[in-house]
């Protein structure tokens, strides 16, 4: 049998049976879970994510950073050549089509086929229930005590925020031991870490990013620009993303999770602070009242501590508002809430602390 004959010859209708093919993959995959857990997930990523960690963890900049900017570069050309030739544009129609058939279809092989897991509630048997806002309640009052006793413990003044006293790569260098406190509980181990500084940070901050993980390389990238005493934390949450958790209220959870559980106390101070700040966030939209009662318990450190962040948001305003393409892009892969999943983590902390009685 002659393969060529199968495909069509005419090139636009080739791109359409390419096309059709990867769309119709991706959509397969998404219904079947239990399949992508077990032989994608349990295999084929494992074998991918070591290996591409194994490659860039010689390289002391962001390889991933580089080829994104190569990218960007080549579209440009592209787009530029389709304006100019635009009685005739099809030659490079059909080479932005190849480019992005590559892209997309990379993409989802080294690492988005994560988004169509189960959901980390039934890989790690979390209840997966509503709360009640008593439970709001009672988890913030809990957070809360961690976090004033973190903040006293590590300032000796509850009106001062947390300044953590050691250098960010020694923040990245240190991620890896949250996950190893926790490997048992999430039966996953977190092998060759690569946790690097964005190259990009000064255009990121603009569009209110913290950090974010390269699929193509595997390299978890962090915001160096961002409040210190936050980094414990994001860089946490990359290295869930590492690990093959894609949406991002499991990432904040493991994030949470191994944070909490690091014998840093900076990195403790960093995921009860966070986990926190998205309770009372649910709080405000639950019960003013009760917020505003639970924000006069909270020491006035802490409250610097957020005023920081709140500071770098206002200094990195622009008038371009990236979080709908963001929030398109999340709603496309399963994760409905867009990025409000965010704080669906909340649900996933409750959950938890009702589980095992702590936190």
């Amino acid at each position: 049998m002659n393969f060529k004959n199968f495909f069509p010859r005419n090139n636009l209708l080739r791109h359409l049976f390419y096309w059709t093919i990867l769309i119709g993959s991706i959509w397969s995959a998404s219904k079947f879970p239990w399949i992508i857990e077990n032989l994608y997930f349990k295999r084929f990523y494992q074998i991918i994510a070591i290996s591409n960690r194994a490659l860039v963890r010689w390289f002391s900049f962001s390889l991933g950073d580089i080829l994104y900017v190569l990218s960007i570069i080549y579209l440009l050309y592209l787009l530029a050549n389709i304006l100019i030739n635009f009685k005739k544009p099809l030659e490079y129609i059909l080479k932005l089509s190849r480019f992005l058939l590559l892209v997309i279809g990379l993409f989802y092989l080294s690492w988005g086929f994560n988004y169509f897991r189960p959901s980390i509630h039934k890989v790690l048997k979390i209840p997966n229930k509503k709360y009640t806002l008593a439970q709001l309640s009672e988890i913030t009052d809990t957070i809360i005590e961690h976090s004033n006793l973190l903040q006293q413990q590590l300032t000796k003044n509850d009106t001062l925020a947390v300044d953590i006293p050691y250098g960010l790569q020694n923040i990245l260098n240190k991620t890896f031991i949250g996950y190893d406190s926790i490997a048992r509980e999430i039966h996953q181990k977190y092998r060759l870490p690569v946790i690097k500084k964005s190259l990009m940070s000064p255009l990121i901050s603009y569009l209110h990013v913290t950090g974010y993980l390269n699929p193509f390389t595997g390299e978890a990238q962090i915001n160096y620009l961002y409040p210190k005493y936050a980094i414990p934390f994001i860089a946490s949450h990359e290295t869930a993303h590492q690990l093959g958790y894609a949406p991002e209220d499991e990432a904040n959870f493991l994030g949470f999770l191994s944070s909490i559980h690091h014998p840093d106390p900076y990195f403790r101070y960093s995921g009860y602070t966070a986990a926190l700040y998205y309770l009372l966030v649910e709080l405000k939209k639950a019960d003013m009242d009760l917020f505003q009662k639970k924000l006069k318990k909270i020491h006035r450190g802490i409250l610097e501590n957020f005023a920081q962040e709140a500071r770098f948001y206002r200094q990195h305003r622009n008038k371009y508002d990236m979080s709908k393409v963001y929030d398109s892009y999340l709603k496309l892969n399963h994760q409905k809430k867009g990025i409000k999943s965010y704080n669906e983590m909340v649900k996933l902390v409750i959950s938890y602390y009702l589980k095992n009685n702590r936190i």
